[in-house]
């Protein structure tokens, strides 16, 4: 019980710092490189390896309504698609809960654990894809949407410009930019959980 109390603590400031470098790296890697990925979940994987369900959520709920506000407070309007893409982020962390629980599985091989990851990447791409997708339908629908906002815009106008309806378009055009992010996401979240706790776990 003492033991359990002593954990939160090192929990919720470590939630904190994830947030801030859900952040930083998409200021790097999106806004400064421009590279049209997301890169906000990179962090948020992480934790959901190291800590779990609960502190997954909660990080990934955080950034998500923080970057409603900063959007807000930038742009000085409120935007309510910009939190329903909130769902994504859950959908995210439940489907990468769903496999990363079976810790003792990833240690059987690096083969396994790697086949496990690529599973991770595919059912989360897959939840992200169908969702992102109908969120994006209605946020087109309703609002005159930056590049900025959406780096797989330029996808959807190339699927519009060839005659398909809006919403397979919004669908089509999640697929290359999700699955990329997804597996790369997955990729460097297990990664910095498994220096988490090569590194923390021995103090």
């Amino acid at each position: 019980m003492f033991q359990e109390m002593r954990k939160i603590p090192k929990t919720i400031i470590l939630c904190i710092l994830a947030e801030i470098l859900n952040f930083l790296t998409v200021y790097i890697f999106y806004l400064t490189l421009n590279i049209p990925l997301f890169f906000d979940t990179i962090w948020t994987v992480a934790v959901v390896f190291y800590l779990g369900l609960v502190p997954g959520l909660c990080v990934s709920l955080g950034y998500n309504i923080i970057n409603t506000l900063l959007w807000f407070f930038q742009e000085g309007f409120f935007d309510p698609f910009m939190l329903s893409f909130s769902i994504c982020g859950v959908l995210i962390v439940l489907s990468t809960w769903l496999i990363a629980r079976q810790k003792s599985e990833f240690k059987i091989s690096i083969t396994v654990t790697i086949l496990y990851l690529v599973l991770i990447a595919l059912l989360s791409s897959f939840c992200t894809i169908i969702a992102g997708g109908i969120i994006d339908f209605f946020h087109y629908k309703h609002y005159e949407i930056s590049d900025m906002m959406n780096p797989i815009k330029k996808f959807t106008e190339s699927f519009l410009h060839q005659r398909f309806d809006l919403l397979p378009s919004c669908i089509l055009a999640q697929i290359p930019i999700s699955f990329l992010d997804r597996l790369l996401a997955t990729f460097a979240g297990f990664g910095i959980y498994k220096l988490l706790d090569r590194f923390l776990e021995k103090r």
